[in-house]
């Protein structure tokens, strides 16, 4: 048995060599040597011949290429064969004891060699037998590689399960098929869970869709895009679904086509979105509120990002600079602000060193601190002050620039007000303390001499220093009592109780308490009032008015002063003229007098001490009825004094 198999070894290596002319015709295998030639060079396969003792006696050309070993190394060898796999011997002697017993598959085996270079090959191994004439059995081993399939159909495995996998995965994703009668030709359990969660549904493969939705609406509204994807028209859409329990979704529905074109089904696939659909809301509901509270703010309150566009701009920012926030959002913060800046400091590159100082934080000294500053806001003309200050808000990674501006106009207006009122406060309490001291000074140096030369000063020149002590003694009084209804009309401490009041008896009730025997030259008051003229006034203040303007002409007349009163109606108002011949009015402008100022300028003559005081109050009284007093005529020789009150008629 060894010398036949021996010598057929050596028979086929001289078939594989192209000898088969030395064969004999007791030869075992008996082949044309053309035959052998073409064989070998048209089949791309390798081929590879064993004998019943499992030694390889033939192997082509193509074998040898597609392993890279020679014939040398591998004819007359026995397994285990040098290009088997150890990853893969458990198979390839299964597919040797399946030939043995004739049990072989028509497709062959699929097995793993190696290369000479020890590279993994994936092969098909189709093995047949036959017989030659001396009966031995030889088996042909069809080789074919195929690495490339297997690699692909090893692709093809993990993409399925990849795919498999994200189908049934739980990142919410449901994914569902049906056919042209809506029937389930796969759901994932995503669609499974969801189902039970909105409809308490269990659903079947194989079953109808629509027959588990058992809400009317929401049927209807999947029918309606399920159809709209059978014709062939994909459509996305976002929905709340459920009976049971209600959620949002985002439904993607596409057509499925066969291989002829033909549309088979659809594909369902929906995200719940509930948590993204809430998260939203919260979200501009929040944003909806804090742009609500910053516009009820009067400041303005500005944002800009670090590429200098404004993000908000709320109402206080509207007002204060008069443009408005669709005409400023995503604008650059420069552009916006040299529309502002008045002259000289609305020069480009000093506003955009200052804003880019800001965005690059290297100005980080100007954040959180009040700069003063002024703008033209865009609907005046005039300046307005305001008091800014910018700070950073940090974002994630990144920065936004919130500033908060405040107009401060009134404020400096007031402060300008206040320093100025200040100011006359002091020269007034000056001018009071001038006005106290000569009448106290007459005083001081009368009783003085009184109390030491009494016994030698005539009777005359006693009467002569009492009578300038009574006059003092009358200015002083005129003087505090005047301060003192000033300082209590303007602390709100006098009451103001308006009424009807003849306008003649009110007059002629204020003559009557002036003393012209003692304290005044004398005069007369000549009337010139209808009795029926009313005025609504406050009594105490209306006897006020007229006793000090009467007061007033009669300290600057002559030894007989007369004086006119007349009154008239006017427009809802009754204006009152007092006119009197006067000789010692010279000011240049007699409307001073109703100015605080007048009596803190020091204008005023020592000797009038409590009359510009007690014009100063006529001017409060009648401004606290809503009326104007002025002097009218300023003729050398004839002064007219008119004011209003209220008509009520």
């Amino acid at each position: 048995m060894s010398s036949e198999k021996s010598e057929f070894s050596l028979d086929v290596q001289q078939v594989g060599h192209n000898t088969v002319s030395q064969y004999s015709a007791g030869s075992d295998l008996q082949l044309d040597r053309n035959f052998i030639q073409a064989l070998e060079e048209s089949i791309p396969s390798g081929i590879s011949v064993i004998d019943e003792s499992g030694e390889q006696v033939y192997v082509n050309d193509s074998f040898c290429r597609m392993f890279g070993w020679d014939k040398s190394e591998l004819l007359g060898k026995k397994p285990p064969f040098v290009y088997w796999s150890d990853d893969d011997i458990y198979n390839i002697n299964e597919a040797f004891r399946l030939t043995l017993e004739n049990r072989a598959p028509k497709e062959g085996f699929d097995l793993v060699f190696r290369t000479r270079k020890k590279e993994r090959m994936y092969v098909n191994v189709t093995i047949s037998s036959f017989k030659q004439q001396s009966d031995r059995t030889f088996y042909l081993a069809n080789v074919i590689d195929i690495t490339g399939r297997k690699k692909t159909e090893e692709e093809l495995i993990s993409s399925r399960l990849f795919l498999m996998s994200s189908l049934e995965s739980d990142l919410g994703i449901i994914i569902f098929s049906t056919d042209l009668n809506y029937n389930y030709i796969y759901f994932n359990k995503a669609h499974a869970e969801a189902m039970k969660f909105a409809y308490n549904a269990d659903v079947e493969q194989g079953s109808n869709f629509i027959n588990y939705v058992s809400s009317e609406d929401d049927r209807k509204l999947l029918k309606k895009n399920l159809d709209l994807a059978l014709t062939g028209q994909p459509t996305t859409f976002i929905q709340t679904f459920g009976d049971k329990n209600k959620a949002y979704y985002e439904c993607f529905v596409n057509p499925i086509s066969n291989e002829q074109n033909e549309i088979i089904g659809t594909t369902f696939l929906a995200r719940n979105i509930t948590s993204r659909i809430e998260t939203e809301q919260a979200r501009i509901e929040s944003e909806t509120k804090f742009r609500e509270i910053i516009d009820q703010i009067n400041d303005a309150i500005t944002v800009f990002d670090q590429k200098g566009q404004i993000i908000i701009w709320n109402n206080g920012a509207e007002r204060i600079c008069g443009v408005r926030r669709e005409d400023v959002l995503n604008r650059d913060i420069i552009d916006v602000q040299l529309q502002l800046t008045p002259p000289p400091n609305n020069k480009r590159h000093i506003i955009e060193n200052n804003i880019n100082g800001i965005l690059t934080m290297e100005a980080s000294e100007k954040f959180n601190h009040i700069i003063d500053s002024e703008i033209i806001p865009l609907n005046s003309d005039s300046k307005r002050y305001i008091q800014s200050m910018v700070f950073p808000v940090k974002l994630n990674e990144n920065y936004l620039f919130c500033s908060v501006v405040r107009d401060v106009t009134e404020l400096k207006r007031y402060e300008k007000e206040l320093f100025r009122v200040s100011q006359e406060k002091d020269r007034f309490y000056s001018m009071i303390a001038q006005y106290l001291y000569t009448p106290f000074n007459v005083f001081n140096n009368f009783s003085k001499l009184m109390a030491e030369e009494l016994d030698n000063l005539p009777i005359k020149e006693i009467q002569k220093m009492a009578r300038m002590m009574s006059n003092s003694a009358s200015n002083l009084y005129g003087l505090l009592d005047n301060l003192l209804q000033w300082t209590r009309m303007n602390q709100g401490k006098i009451a103001f109780e308006p009424q009807l009041l003849n306008l003649r008896e009110a007059c002629h009730e204020s003559v009557s308490v002036l003393n012209p025997g003692n304290e005044f030259n004398e005069f007369y008051v000549n009337y010139f009032i209808g009795e029926e003229i009313e005025a609504f006034a406050d009594k105490f203040m209306l006897k006020s008015i007229f006793t000090n303007i009467f007061s007033y002409f009669i300290r600057h007349s002559g030894s007989n002063c007369h004086i006119d009163v007349l009154a008239s109606h006017g427009n809802s108002e009754i204006e009152i003229s007092v006119q009197s011949e006067t000789s010692n009015l010279s000011h240049e402008n007699l409307n001073e007098i109703f100015s605080a100022s007048y009596v803190t300028s020091g204008k005023g003559a020592a000797e009038e001490e409590g009359i510009t005081l007690s014009m100063l109050l006529c001017k409060d009284f009648v401004e606290k009825h809503g009326g104007r007093i002025w002097f009218a005529s300023q003729d050398n020789s004839f002064k007219e004094i008119r004011f209003t009150l209220p008509d009520k008629r």
